[in-house]
Protein backbone atom coordinates (compact mmCIF):
# COMPACT_ATOMS: atom_id res chain seq x y z
CA UNK A 1 0.00 0.00 0.00
CA UNK A 2 1.34 3.58 -0.37
CA UNK A 3 -0.35 7.09 0.18
CA UNK A 4 0.43 9.77 -2.03
CA UNK A 5 0.33 13.63 -0.97
CA UNK A 6 -1.06 15.50 -3.73
CA UNK A 7 -2.32 18.58 -2.09
CA UNK A 8 -2.11 20.66 1.58
CA UNK A 9 1.62 19.43 1.80
CA UNK A 10 3.58 22.01 3.58
CA UNK A 11 0.63 24.03 2.56
CA UNK A 12 -2.85 24.96 3.59
CA UNK A 13 -4.57 24.69 0.65
CA UNK A 14 -5.48 22.01 -2.32
CA UNK A 15 -6.25 19.24 0.07
CA UNK A 16 -6.06 15.79 -1.79
CA UNK A 17 -4.76 12.22 -1.02
CA UNK A 18 -4.15 9.30 -2.95
CA UNK A 19 -4.70 6.14 -1.25
CA UNK A 20 -3.47 2.59 -3.38
CA UNK A 21 -4.41 -0.14 -1.39
CA UNK A 22 -3.35 -2.49 -4.12
CA UNK A 23 -6.82 -3.15 -5.35
CA UNK A 24 -8.37 0.17 -4.61
CA UNK A 25 -7.42 3.12 -5.88
CA UNK A 26 -8.76 5.88 -3.29
CA UNK A 27 -8.75 9.69 -2.74
CA UNK A 28 -9.57 11.97 0.04
CA UNK A 29 -11.04 15.32 -1.23
CA UNK A 30 -10.15 16.58 -4.04
CA UNK A 31 -9.57 20.78 -3.73
CA UNK A 32 -8.25 23.63 -5.58
CA UNK A 33 -5.24 25.15 -4.26
CA UNK A 34 -5.67 29.30 -3.42
CA UNK A 35 -3.41 31.98 -3.08
CA UNK A 36 -0.48 33.78 -4.89
CA UNK A 37 -0.55 33.00 -8.78
CA UNK A 38 2.44 30.23 -8.21
CA UNK A 39 0.08 28.14 -6.24
CA UNK A 40 -3.45 28.75 -7.86
CA UNK A 41 -1.38 27.32 -11.36
CA UNK A 42 -1.11 23.89 -9.42
CA UNK A 43 -4.98 23.68 -9.93
CA UNK A 44 -4.13 23.00 -13.82
CA UNK A 45 -1.21 20.56 -13.46
CA UNK A 46 -1.88 16.69 -14.90
CA UNK A 47 -3.42 14.43 -11.58
CA UNK A 48 -0.24 12.46 -10.49
CA UNK A 49 -2.72 9.56 -10.90
CA UNK A 50 -5.24 8.43 -13.33
CA UNK A 51 -8.92 9.91 -12.64
CA UNK A 52 -10.41 6.49 -14.66
CA UNK A 53 -8.73 4.80 -11.91
CA UNK A 54 -9.80 6.24 -8.79
CA UNK A 55 -12.69 4.09 -7.15
CA UNK A 56 -14.21 6.31 -4.97
CA UNK A 57 -13.15 9.52 -3.30
CA UNK A 58 -13.96 10.39 0.36
CA UNK A 59 -15.11 14.07 0.82
CA UNK A 60 -14.48 15.62 4.25
CA UNK A 61 -16.44 18.72 3.67
CA UNK A 62 -17.42 21.27 1.44
CA UNK A 63 -14.83 24.11 1.84
CA UNK A 64 -13.01 24.79 -2.07
CA UNK A 65 -10.26 24.22 -1.16
CA UNK A 66 -11.32 20.28 -0.56
CA UNK A 67 -13.59 19.83 -3.04
CA UNK A 68 -12.85 22.58 -5.96
CA UNK A 69 -11.07 20.38 -8.27
CA UNK A 70 -13.88 17.31 -8.13
CA UNK A 71 -15.61 18.49 -11.79
CA UNK A 72 -11.94 18.57 -13.05
CA UNK A 73 -11.40 15.24 -11.75
CA UNK A 74 -14.89 13.80 -13.98
CA UNK A 75 -13.77 15.72 -16.83
CA UNK A 76 -10.77 13.62 -16.73
CA UNK A 77 -12.55 9.93 -16.46
CA UNK A 78 -14.00 9.60 -13.05
CA UNK A 79 -16.44 6.88 -13.20
CA UNK A 80 -16.80 6.26 -9.25
CA UNK A 81 -18.26 7.55 -6.56
CA UNK A 82 -18.34 10.11 -4.02
CA UNK A 83 -18.60 9.93 -0.63
CA UNK A 84 -19.83 12.18 1.92
CA UNK A 85 -22.81 13.81 4.34
CA UNK A 86 -26.28 15.62 2.63
CA UNK A 87 -24.95 19.21 3.90
CA UNK A 88 -21.65 18.31 2.13
CA UNK A 89 -23.28 17.11 -1.24
CA UNK A 90 -25.42 19.73 -0.86
CA UNK A 91 -23.38 23.41 0.07
CA UNK A 92 -20.71 21.63 -2.20
CA UNK A 93 -22.85 22.25 -5.49
CA UNK A 94 -23.64 25.76 -4.14
CA UNK A 95 -19.39 26.53 -4.30
CA UNK A 96 -18.55 24.81 -7.53
CA UNK A 97 -21.27 26.28 -9.43
CA UNK A 98 -20.14 29.79 -7.97
CA UNK A 99 -16.94 28.84 -8.97
CA UNK A 100 -17.74 28.07 -12.38
CA UNK A 101 -19.58 31.06 -12.33
CA UNK A 102 -16.87 33.15 -11.19
CA UNK A 103 -14.14 31.60 -13.76
CA UNK A 104 -16.72 32.43 -16.70
CA UNK A 105 -16.92 36.03 -15.60
CA UNK A 106 -13.00 36.39 -15.18
CA UNK A 107 -12.10 34.85 -18.34
CA UNK A 108 -14.76 36.95 -20.65
CA UNK A 109 -13.93 40.02 -19.05
CA UNK A 110 -9.70 39.95 -19.45
CA UNK A 111 -11.41 38.40 -23.28
CA UNK A 112 -13.42 41.60 -23.49
CA UNK A 113 -9.87 43.70 -22.23
CA UNK A 114 -7.52 42.17 -24.30
CA UNK A 115 -9.51 42.68 -27.15
CA UNK A 116 -9.97 46.49 -26.90
CA UNK A 117 -6.53 46.69 -26.33
CA UNK A 118 -5.59 44.26 -29.40
CA UNK A 119 -3.61 42.29 -27.36
CA UNK A 120 -2.83 40.64 -24.26
CA UNK A 121 -2.58 42.84 -21.18
CA UNK A 122 0.85 42.15 -19.56
CA UNK A 123 -0.22 42.65 -16.11
CA UNK A 124 -3.92 41.27 -16.44
CA UNK A 125 -3.70 36.92 -17.01
CA UNK A 126 -7.28 34.72 -16.61
CA UNK A 127 -6.65 31.41 -17.98
CA UNK A 128 -9.91 30.04 -19.19
CA UNK A 129 -12.15 27.84 -16.68
CA UNK A 130 -11.56 24.85 -15.56
CA UNK A 131 -15.03 23.86 -15.91
CA UNK A 132 -18.31 25.25 -16.36
CA UNK A 133 -22.13 25.32 -14.74
CA UNK A 134 -22.62 21.92 -16.49
CA UNK A 135 -19.40 19.95 -15.56
CA UNK A 136 -20.64 20.77 -12.04
CA UNK A 137 -24.26 19.92 -12.06
CA UNK A 138 -22.54 16.59 -13.56
CA UNK A 139 -20.45 15.94 -11.01
CA UNK A 140 -23.61 15.68 -8.40
CA UNK A 141 -24.91 12.61 -10.32
CA UNK A 142 -21.48 10.92 -8.43
CA UNK A 143 -22.57 11.67 -4.94
CA UNK A 144 -23.44 9.12 -2.61
CA UNK A 145 -24.77 10.43 0.70
CA UNK A 146 -24.30 8.77 3.96
CA UNK A 147 -24.77 9.62 8.15
CA UNK A 148 -22.42 9.90 10.53
CA UNK A 149 -21.27 6.86 12.40
CA UNK A 150 -22.21 3.95 10.77
CA UNK A 151 -19.63 1.53 9.42
CA UNK A 152 -19.93 0.58 6.14
CA UNK A 153 -18.37 -2.09 3.42
CA UNK A 154 -18.11 -0.85 0.24
CA UNK A 155 -16.29 -4.18 -1.31
CA UNK A 156 -14.09 -6.46 0.01
CA UNK A 157 -11.71 -5.77 1.75
CA UNK A 158 -13.04 -2.15 2.10
CA UNK A 159 -14.70 -0.42 4.95
CA UNK A 160 -15.23 3.37 6.30
CA UNK A 161 -17.08 5.09 8.56
CA UNK A 162 -17.71 8.72 9.10
CA UNK A 163 -17.19 10.99 12.44
CA UNK A 164 -18.16 14.70 12.76
CA UNK A 165 -15.52 16.26 12.18
CA UNK A 166 -17.03 19.87 13.92
CA UNK A 167 -15.73 22.21 11.26
CA UNK A 168 -18.55 23.22 9.06
CA UNK A 169 -21.94 21.73 8.62
CA UNK A 170 -21.74 18.39 7.34
CA UNK A 171 -17.67 17.96 7.88
CA UNK A 172 -16.27 14.55 8.61
CA UNK A 173 -13.17 12.67 9.39
CA UNK A 174 -13.23 9.78 7.51
CA UNK A 175 -12.16 6.25 9.42
CA UNK A 176 -10.84 3.69 6.64
CA UNK A 177 -10.54 0.02 7.41
CA UNK A 178 -8.48 -1.61 4.70
CA UNK A 179 -6.89 -4.76 3.54
CA UNK A 180 -3.98 -5.07 2.03
CA UNK A 181 -2.97 -7.82 -1.23
CA UNK A 182 -1.66 -10.26 1.97
CA UNK A 183 -4.96 -10.43 3.75
CA UNK A 184 -3.89 -7.44 6.73
CA UNK A 185 -6.31 -4.85 7.46
CA UNK A 186 -5.14 -1.23 8.47
CA UNK A 187 -6.80 1.58 9.70
CA UNK A 188 -6.48 5.00 7.96
CA UNK A 189 -7.69 7.81 9.79
CA UNK A 190 -8.10 11.07 7.81
CA UNK A 191 -8.78 13.92 10.24
CA UNK A 192 -10.03 16.50 7.51
CA UNK A 193 -10.45 19.62 8.81
CA UNK A 194 -11.07 19.74 12.55
CA UNK A 195 -12.99 22.07 14.30
CA UNK A 196 -12.37 23.90 17.91
CA UNK A 197 -15.00 23.05 20.64
CA UNK A 198 -17.61 25.50 22.02
CA UNK A 199 -18.42 26.87 18.02
CA UNK A 200 -21.68 27.87 17.57
CA UNK A 201 -23.76 25.97 15.68
CA UNK A 202 -21.56 23.34 15.45
CA UNK A 203 -20.94 20.25 17.33
CA UNK A 204 -17.59 19.08 18.89
CA UNK A 205 -15.39 16.74 16.84
CA UNK A 206 -16.04 13.42 17.64
CA UNK A 207 -13.11 11.70 19.46
CA UNK A 208 -11.51 8.59 17.68
CA UNK A 209 -9.44 5.65 19.52
CA UNK A 210 -7.54 4.09 17.41
CA UNK A 211 -5.64 4.20 13.80
CA UNK A 212 -2.63 2.60 12.18
CA UNK A 213 -1.94 5.86 10.05
CA UNK A 214 -3.22 8.92 10.83
CA UNK A 215 -3.56 11.96 8.55
CA UNK A 216 -3.90 15.43 10.52
CA UNK A 217 -4.56 19.05 9.66
CA UNK A 218 -2.35 21.53 10.72
CA UNK A 219 -3.35 24.88 9.85
CA UNK A 220 -3.52 26.07 13.34
CA UNK A 221 -0.85 23.93 14.71
CA UNK A 222 1.39 26.96 16.44
CA UNK A 223 -0.81 29.02 18.07
CA UNK A 224 -4.30 29.07 20.15
CA UNK A 225 -6.95 31.08 19.75
CA UNK A 226 -8.54 33.43 21.77
CA UNK A 227 -11.25 32.36 23.78
CA UNK A 228 -15.03 32.44 22.06
CA UNK A 229 -15.92 34.99 24.66
CA UNK A 230 -13.62 37.17 24.45
CA UNK A 231 -13.67 37.40 20.89
CA UNK A 232 -17.40 37.95 20.64
CA UNK A 233 -16.93 40.64 23.21
CA UNK A 234 -14.30 42.32 20.84
CA UNK A 235 -16.54 42.01 18.00
CA UNK A 236 -19.74 43.30 20.10
CA UNK A 237 -17.18 46.33 20.59
CA UNK A 238 -16.17 47.61 17.22
CA UNK A 239 -19.92 47.12 15.92
CA UNK A 240 -21.00 49.49 18.85
CA UNK A 241 -18.15 51.92 17.91
CA UNK A 242 -18.99 51.92 14.64
CA UNK A 243 -22.68 52.42 15.34
CA UNK A 244 -21.42 55.42 17.67
CA UNK A 245 -19.48 56.78 14.98
CA UNK A 246 -21.93 55.95 11.92
CA UNK A 247 -19.28 54.42 10.06
CA UNK A 248 -19.55 50.88 7.88
CA UNK A 249 -17.87 47.82 9.29
CA UNK A 250 -16.54 45.74 6.32
CA UNK A 251 -16.51 41.81 7.34
CA UNK A 252 -15.02 39.63 4.32
CA UNK A 253 -16.97 36.61 4.88
CA UNK A 254 -16.40 33.05 4.26
CA UNK A 255 -19.93 31.71 2.65
CA UNK A 256 -20.13 28.51 4.44
CA UNK A 257 -20.41 28.50 8.46
CA UNK A 258 -18.80 31.42 9.10
CA UNK A 259 -21.28 33.62 7.42
CA UNK A 260 -23.88 31.55 9.56
CA UNK A 261 -22.16 32.49 13.24
CA UNK A 262 -21.53 36.16 12.60
CA UNK A 263 -25.31 36.43 11.90
CA UNK A 264 -26.16 34.08 15.05
CA UNK A 265 -23.96 36.13 16.92
CA UNK A 266 -25.50 39.45 14.94
CA UNK A 267 -29.52 37.91 16.08
CA UNK A 268 -28.20 37.54 19.28
CA UNK A 269 -26.51 41.43 19.77
CA UNK A 270 -30.34 43.08 18.56
CA UNK A 271 -31.93 40.43 20.42
CA UNK A 272 -30.62 41.29 23.35
CA UNK A 273 -30.85 45.04 22.53
CA UNK A 274 -27.00 45.70 23.01
CA UNK A 275 -26.90 47.36 19.16
CA UNK A 276 -28.02 50.49 17.17
CA UNK A 277 -30.75 49.17 14.82
CA UNK A 278 -28.35 49.99 11.61
CA UNK A 279 -29.13 47.46 9.10
CA UNK A 280 -27.28 44.22 8.23
CA UNK A 281 -26.49 43.05 4.98
CA UNK A 282 -25.31 39.73 3.90
CA UNK A 283 -23.92 40.87 0.78
CA UNK A 284 -22.93 37.38 -1.34
CA UNK A 285 -25.53 34.85 -3.16
CA UNK A 286 -23.29 32.14 -2.21
CA UNK A 287 -23.96 32.74 1.23
CA UNK A 288 -27.31 33.43 0.98
CA UNK A 289 -27.60 30.41 -0.51
CA UNK A 290 -25.60 28.17 2.03
CA UNK A 291 -28.03 29.80 4.89
CA UNK A 292 -30.60 28.26 3.12
CA UNK A 293 -29.41 25.19 3.09
CA UNK A 294 -28.35 25.49 7.11
CA UNK A 295 -31.80 25.80 7.63
CA UNK A 296 -32.72 22.33 6.02
CA UNK A 297 -30.35 20.67 8.55
CA UNK A 298 -31.13 21.45 11.74
CA UNK A 299 -30.41 17.67 12.87
CA UNK A 300 -26.92 18.75 12.51
CA UNK A 301 -26.95 21.45 14.85
CA UNK A 302 -25.51 21.58 18.61
CA UNK A 303 -27.88 21.36 21.57
CA UNK A 304 -27.76 25.51 22.25
CA UNK A 305 -28.66 26.49 18.49
CA UNK A 306 -31.34 23.55 18.88
CA UNK A 307 -32.52 25.25 21.88
CA UNK A 308 -33.19 28.66 20.22
CA UNK A 309 -35.26 27.07 17.63
CA UNK A 310 -37.36 25.15 19.74
CA UNK A 311 -38.04 28.61 20.98
CA UNK A 312 -39.70 29.80 17.85
CA UNK A 313 -35.88 31.80 17.21
CA UNK A 314 -34.29 31.94 13.60
CA UNK A 315 -30.70 31.94 14.59
CA UNK A 316 -30.13 32.94 10.61
CA UNK A 317 -32.74 36.22 10.75
CA UNK A 318 -33.42 39.61 12.07
CA UNK A 319 -35.43 42.50 11.34
CA UNK A 320 -32.02 44.13 10.44
CA UNK A 321 -30.81 41.95 8.18
CA UNK A 322 -31.34 42.64 4.50
CA UNK A 323 -29.74 39.51 1.64
CA UNK A 324 -28.65 41.44 -1.34
CA UNK A 325 -28.49 38.30 -3.60
CA UNK A 326 -28.50 40.86 -7.12
CA UNK A 327 -25.70 42.81 -8.28
CA UNK A 328 -27.73 46.21 -7.97
CA UNK A 329 -29.26 45.07 -4.44
CA UNK A 330 -25.24 45.06 -3.51
CA UNK A 331 -24.45 48.47 -5.10
CA UNK A 332 -27.29 50.01 -3.20
CA UNK A 333 -25.45 49.46 -0.21
CA UNK A 334 -23.44 52.11 -0.95
CA UNK A 335 -25.43 54.83 0.20
CA UNK A 336 -25.86 53.13 3.64
CA UNK A 337 -24.43 55.53 5.77
CA UNK A 338 -23.91 53.09 8.64
CA UNK A 339 -23.96 49.45 8.12
CA UNK A 340 -22.52 46.24 8.62
CA UNK A 341 -21.70 44.65 5.13
CA UNK A 342 -21.04 41.14 5.09
CA UNK A 343 -19.45 40.25 1.79
CA UNK A 344 -17.48 37.53 -0.05
CA UNK A 345 -15.05 36.03 -0.43
CA UNK A 346 -13.45 35.59 2.87
CA UNK A 347 -9.94 36.44 1.88
CA UNK A 348 -10.56 38.81 -0.63
CA UNK A 349 -9.63 37.02 -3.38
CA UNK A 350 -12.15 38.12 -5.59
CA UNK A 351 -16.51 38.95 -4.93
CA UNK A 352 -18.03 41.34 -3.63
CA UNK A 353 -15.73 42.40 -1.22
CA UNK A 354 -13.64 43.87 -3.07
CA UNK A 355 -16.28 46.87 -4.24
CA UNK A 356 -16.80 47.45 -0.67
CA UNK A 357 -12.99 47.36 0.52
CA UNK A 358 -12.41 49.82 -2.39
CA UNK A 359 -14.89 52.36 -1.47
CA UNK A 360 -14.29 52.09 2.04
CA UNK A 361 -10.63 51.37 2.96
CA UNK A 362 -9.58 54.90 2.37
CA UNK A 363 -11.57 56.34 5.30
CA UNK A 364 -10.09 56.09 8.94
CA UNK A 365 -13.42 55.77 10.52
CA UNK A 366 -13.67 52.68 8.97
CA UNK A 367 -13.68 49.47 10.01
CA UNK A 368 -12.45 45.99 8.46
CA UNK A 369 -12.54 42.53 10.32
CA UNK A 370 -11.48 39.75 9.91
CA UNK A 371 -12.96 36.64 10.61
CA UNK A 372 -11.11 33.74 9.47
CA UNK A 373 -7.48 32.09 8.33
CA UNK A 374 -6.42 34.58 5.36
CA UNK A 375 -3.65 32.02 3.42
CA UNK A 376 -0.35 34.03 2.33
CA UNK A 377 -0.42 36.03 -0.78
CA UNK A 378 -4.15 37.17 -0.38
CA UNK A 379 -5.27 40.43 -0.43
CA UNK A 380 -6.84 39.66 3.10
CA UNK A 381 -3.44 38.53 4.66
CA UNK A 382 -1.71 41.67 3.44
CA UNK A 383 -4.29 43.21 4.95
CA UNK A 384 -3.77 41.71 8.05
CA UNK A 385 -0.44 42.28 7.85
CA UNK A 386 -0.80 45.88 7.50
CA UNK A 387 0.12 46.74 4.28
CA UNK A 388 -0.21 50.23 3.53
CA UNK A 389 -0.98 50.12 0.32
CA UNK A 390 -3.06 47.38 -1.62
CA UNK A 391 -4.48 47.49 -5.17
CA UNK A 392 -7.91 46.56 -6.24
CA UNK A 393 -9.19 46.76 -10.23
CA UNK A 394 -6.48 48.13 -10.55
CA UNK A 395 -5.94 50.77 -8.67
CA UNK A 396 -3.67 51.24 -5.84
CA UNK A 397 -5.25 52.71 -2.83
CA UNK A 398 -4.46 53.66 0.63
CA UNK A 399 -5.36 51.85 3.59
CA UNK A 400 -6.92 53.99 6.33
CA UNK A 401 -9.48 51.81 7.41
CA UNK A 402 -9.09 50.27 10.79
CA UNK A 403 -8.32 46.40 10.83
CA UNK A 404 -9.74 43.90 13.02
CA UNK A 405 -8.28 40.25 13.24
CA UNK A 406 -10.63 38.02 15.44
CA UNK A 407 -9.24 34.96 15.50
CA UNK A 408 -11.49 33.04 17.90
CA UNK A 409 -13.99 33.08 15.28
CA UNK A 410 -11.88 30.09 13.87
CA UNK A 411 -13.85 27.09 12.23
CA UNK A 412 -10.32 25.10 12.70
CA UNK A 413 -8.93 23.44 16.11
CA UNK A 414 -5.84 25.20 17.55
CA UNK A 415 -2.74 23.47 18.73
CA UNK A 416 -4.61 22.80 21.83
CA UNK A 417 -7.25 21.39 20.23
CA UNK A 418 -5.30 19.28 17.99
CA UNK A 419 -3.29 17.99 20.54
CA UNK A 420 -6.47 16.52 22.50
CA UNK A 421 -7.88 15.08 19.61
CA UNK A 422 -4.71 13.18 19.02
CA UNK A 423 -4.04 12.09 22.51
CA UNK A 424 -7.64 10.25 22.03
CA UNK A 425 -5.80 7.40 19.41
CA UNK A 426 -3.24 6.94 22.90
CA UNK A 427 -0.02 5.34 21.04
CA UNK A 428 -1.42 3.43 18.10
CA UNK A 429 -0.64 5.12 15.34
CA UNK A 430 1.89 3.60 13.27
CA UNK A 431 2.45 7.16 11.58
CA UNK A 432 1.06 10.22 11.77
CA UNK A 433 1.16 12.56 8.99
CA UNK A 434 1.28 16.50 9.26
CA UNK A 435 -0.80 18.28 6.73
CA UNK A 436 -2.73 21.17 5.45
CA UNK A 437 -0.46 23.97 7.38
CA UNK A 438 1.50 26.29 6.23
CA UNK A 439 5.74 24.51 6.02
CA UNK A 440 6.79 25.19 9.68
CA UNK A 441 3.42 25.23 11.45
CA UNK A 442 3.50 21.62 10.03
CA UNK A 443 7.14 21.02 10.99
CA UNK A 444 7.01 22.31 14.41
CA UNK A 445 3.43 20.83 15.33
CA UNK A 446 4.94 17.80 14.22
CA UNK A 447 7.99 18.06 16.28
CA UNK A 448 5.64 18.66 19.63
CA UNK A 449 3.72 15.65 18.64
CA UNK A 450 6.25 13.21 18.18
CA UNK A 451 8.06 14.41 21.65
CA UNK A 452 4.21 14.10 23.34
CA UNK A 453 2.98 11.09 22.25
CA UNK A 454 5.80 9.47 21.49
CA UNK A 455 4.85 8.08 17.98
CA UNK A 456 6.30 8.37 14.48
CA UNK A 457 5.37 11.65 12.87
CA UNK A 458 6.23 13.09 9.53
CA UNK A 459 5.73 16.62 7.05
CA UNK A 460 4.96 14.86 3.76
CA UNK A 461 6.34 17.04 0.74
CA UNK A 462 3.76 18.11 -1.88
CA UNK A 463 3.74 14.58 -4.85
CA UNK A 464 5.51 12.84 -2.02
CA UNK A 465 4.56 8.81 -2.40
CA UNK A 466 5.27 7.29 0.84
CA UNK A 467 5.12 3.35 1.26
CA UNK A 468 2.94 1.80 3.67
Amino acid sequence: MKIQFCGAARTVTGSCYFLDTGKYKLLVDCGAFQGPYEVEKLNREKFPFDPAEIDYVFLTHSHFDHCGRLPVLIKQGFKGKIIATQPTRDIAQVILLDSARIQEEDYRRYKERAAKRDSGDDDYFVPKPMYHKDDVNRTMEFFKVYAYGESLELGDGLEFRMRDAGHILGSASFELWVKNAEGRARKFLFSGDLGQPGQRIIRDPDMVREADYVVVESTYGNRLHKSKDDTVLELLTILQGAAKSKSKVIIPTFAVERAQEILYELNLFYEKGLLDKNPVFLDSPMAIEATKIFRQYPTFYDEDAKRLIEKGDDPFGFPELQFTPTVDDSKRIVDAPAAIIMAGSGMCTGGRVLHHLKNNIEDSNNHVVFVGYQVKGTLGRRLVDREKTIRIHRKNLTVRAQVHTLGGFSAHADERDLRYWLRGLGHSPRTIFVTHGEEQTALGFAANIREELRVDTYVPNLGEVVEL
